[in-house]
């Protein structure tokens, strides 16, 4: 491949935070290679960012929007999960899982995402299902981190089914250039005993990252007080379900004994606070005071920069107006959470590291400058900026449109088995 050479912009690394005018030189492997130059982008009044990270999504959720409301009110969290999720879950094929993939694939690069955590469910199609999703993603051309959330919603050979899914799936992708398997489970409180066992011992084997639910709501608190006489994460880690390549989702209940063991367990957490602000289960206060948060979107989109925001508010109205968040580090986490799993520093433009480049359109109306650029990320700065995204040094992104995918097609194609997913759902 021939380098791409981006000039006349203003570069930003996030850790540590730093703002400079210089070009990159993207050659499909390192950026300031010395591949020979065949084309030059003028990004003159853009900035060049890190490709953005989502630390925990979910890709057969890019159809919910305009699906059928429950057929009656939800009034609890768990009762969100019965009446919305489950029902589109069980309901997914393989075509609507492909549909919904090509979608949430399309509009996180168009976010100017470079790589997605994904965490997946459909039990009525559990066996080939990541490589479904690893074709959406590889086709739009962004990274991916994939898994299987086993669970015993449908007995014990539902919960098998999605744990080999995940080992299949490991070795299937070792090797890949833009893709990583991982462990899944739904929640411990959809889980047995003997679930949680196998998927901790699956993770040793294999050396995989265990990624699952933990206290969203307080389902799995209650059922952790109810099954083991004690508290969620205490148990999680006397099963071997807390090390350093865990990847737990929300942890919006949690006290000060949990976060320690959290903490010093070197687990991650992704944080979404419009998921927890739209389920009505509460703010991750605790997670503040945790040193390995990155952010997510739940499903919602892949907008992180929208997520960022929303962070940040949700932060400022639950501490006060004293209390000012770092935006610069919750996306820089992200990048570490994305290089501990691919192996790689993806968070940095220097050289050496691989070129997932994100380019803004966004030509500041004041001085951007290190000390400024976290207020810049949260009251100027948004995905509608994004102009370029680039992944490996390959186009992902030019002018606002994606490179080698029909959006038209794709988003043609998805209304059409959102039709017949719906009508399997009512």
């Amino acid at each position: 491949m021939r380098a791409i050479k981006l000039t006349g912009g203003t570069v930003v690394e996030l850790d540590p935070p730093r703002v400079e005018r210089r070009d990159l030189v993207l050659d499909g492997a390192v950026i300031e290679g010395e591949a020979p130059v065949a084309e030059v982008v003028d990004c003159t009044g853009c900035l060049l960012l890190p490709g953005l990270v989502v630390g925990h999504t979910h890709a057969y959720s890019a159809l919910a929007a305009g699906m059928p409301v429950p057929p009656e009110p939800t009034r609890t969290f768990k009762e969100i999960l019965e009446k919305v999720w489950w029902r589109l879950d069980v309901a997914l094929d393989e075509a609507s899982l492909l549909a919904s993939a090509r979608v949430a694939a399309l509009d996180a690069a168009l976010s100017g995402v470079t790589c997605v955590v994904d965490h997946h469910e459909s039990p009525s199609f559990i066996d080939g299902s990541l490589d479904v999703l690893r074709t959406a993603f590889e086709e739009v051309g962004i990274r991916s981190v994939l898994t299987y959330g086993a669970t015993d919603r449908h007995g014990p050979e539902g919960a098998q089914a999605g744990l080999q899914e995940c080992e299949r799936f490991l070795e299937a992708v070792e090797g890949a250039a833009l893709t990583r398997g991982a462990v899944g489970l739904h929640a411990p409180f959809t889980c047995s005993d003997d679930t949680l066992a196998q998927a901790a011992d699956l993770a040793a084997r294999t050396g995989a990252w265990l990624h699952y639910h933990a206290a969203e709501g307080p389902d799995d608190q209650a059922a952790a007080r109810e099954r083991w006489g004690e508290r969620l994460f205490h148990h999680l880690e006397g099963l071997g379900l807390l090390t350093e390549r865990t990847l737990l989702a929300h942890g919006v209940d949690m006290d000060p004994g949990e976060g320690e063991a959290v903490a010093a367990s070197g687990a991650w957490v992704a944080h979404q606070a419009r998921s927890n602000m739209n389920n009505g289960v509460g703010y991750a206060g605790r997670l503040a005071y945790l040193p390995k948060v990155a952010l997510g979107t739940d499903g919602i989109d892949d907008d992180i920069l929208a997520e960022l925001k929303s962070a940040f508010f949700r932060r400022r109205e639950s501490a006060g107006p004293t209390v000012w968040p770092d935006p610069v580090g919750a996306l820089a986490r992200g990048h570490q959470l994305a290089a501990a799993m691919f192996g790689a520093p993806l968070g940095q433009l220097s050289r050496g590291a691989p070129a997932d480049v994100t380019v803004l359109a966004y030509d500041p109306p004041t001085p951007l400058t290190e000390g400024s650029l976290g207020a810049h990320l949260i009251f100027g700065a948004s995905s509608r900026h994004v102009r370029d995204v680039f992944v490996a040094g390959r186009p992902v992104v030019r002018d606002g449109r994606p490179v080698g995918v029909d959006e038209a097609r794709i988003r043609a194609e998805a209304r059409a088995a959102a039709k017949a997913l719906f009508a399997r759902m009512d």
